[in-house]
């Protein structure tokens, strides 16, 4: 993303029966000025749209406020656990400190068969406006018309008895030269916007 330095994104796990530590959150924060901790926590919270409040969940809204990061979760559970006794929930979540992108979207991820769903995390820029996206436009009439000529400086140095190894890497070197050079001439960058 252009206009925001570097983002350090880490997949983190913390096992169910873990104590979420001040310290090791503060350690990942400490990697860069841009951080992104991504993965299953443990750390549940009804301000995330968990079924209830752990006691991670309690210490990860202490430590968010204090340490200046966000949490951001998808909007449905990211785990289904085998056993019926047991209810869905929401065990995946991003913690953000000074990352000036929005995200875009969170969402769960269908495509596994495991009781963990992956999870798919989208940001984009912070003013809500995407990047303009480049495109390559090509006029293959001009790529046809400037590679049916032959008479060229490149293609003139190429020997018309080819007998040694080196003369053959030469010789492909300079139509593959010649090749790159039709297409560049014969094609143009515009905003995706504008396809003219």
């Amino acid at each position: 993303m252009s206009g925001h330095g570097t983002i350090i994104i880490i997949s983190v796990f913390l096992p169910p029966r873990k104590e979420l530590l001040r310290s090791d959150i503060e350690t990942l924060l400490a990697l860069g000025d841009s951080v992104t901790l991504f993965g299953d926590l443990n750390s549940k919270s009804t301000q995330w749209r968990c079924n209830y409040t752990n006691a991670n969940g309690r210490i990860m809204i202490d430590l968010a406020k204090d340490l200046h990061f966000d949490v951001t979760a998808p909007p449905i559970h990211t785990y289904f656990p085998d056993n019926v006794r047991y209810r869905p929930d929401i065990l995946d979540i991003a913690l953000m400190r000074e990352v000036a992108l929005n995200v875009r979207w969170i969402e769960t991820l269908q495509s596994l068969n495991s009781d963990h769903r992956s999870v798919l995390l989208r940001v984009g820029p912070p003013d809500g406006k995407q990047p303009p996206k480049n495109k390559i436009i090509m006029s293959w009439r001009k790529v046809s018309l400037l590679l049916e000529e032959t008479d060229t400086p490149i293609l003139n140095n190429i020997p018309d008895n080819i007998e040694m190894t080196e003369e053959i890497d030469y010789a492909m070197g300079a139509l593959i030269n010649h090749i790159a050079t039709v297409v560049e001439n014969s094609s143009r960058e515009v905003t995706a916007v504008d396809s003219r």
